[in-house]
């Protein structure tokens, strides 16, 4: 797998789904993204998931997976995450 290609979709695709509405977000927990991009030539398998990093707090993890189907990436696909804050009307 091209990393700095498989990196720049996940970064991509990170960037668009961190501007999402917070409930958009909050049906990643149950429902997770799954699509197929084809850049240079190869088809990459692209997967996004939600989860609380801490309930109590609040806050989501969001990650993205990238592989090109093939057997090592798809046991070791490359990732990203980052965090959302929920907004909470009592802060």
């Amino acid at each position: 797998m091209n990393r700095r290609v498989a990196s720049e979709i996940a970064e991509e695709t990170l960037s668009t789904v961190m501007k999402k509405s917070q409930q958009e977000i909050k049906d990643l927990f149950d429902n997770a993204e799954h699509e197929f991009i084809n850049k240079y030539g190869t088809e990459y398998q692209v997967r996004v998931s939600a989860f609380y990093d801490d309930r109590e707090n609040k806050i989501i993890r969001v990650i993205v997976t990238v592989d090109d189907q093939k057997f090592w990436s798809t046991l070791m696909p490359l990732s990203r995450s980052d965090l959302y804050y929920e907004k909470n009307k009592n802060r």
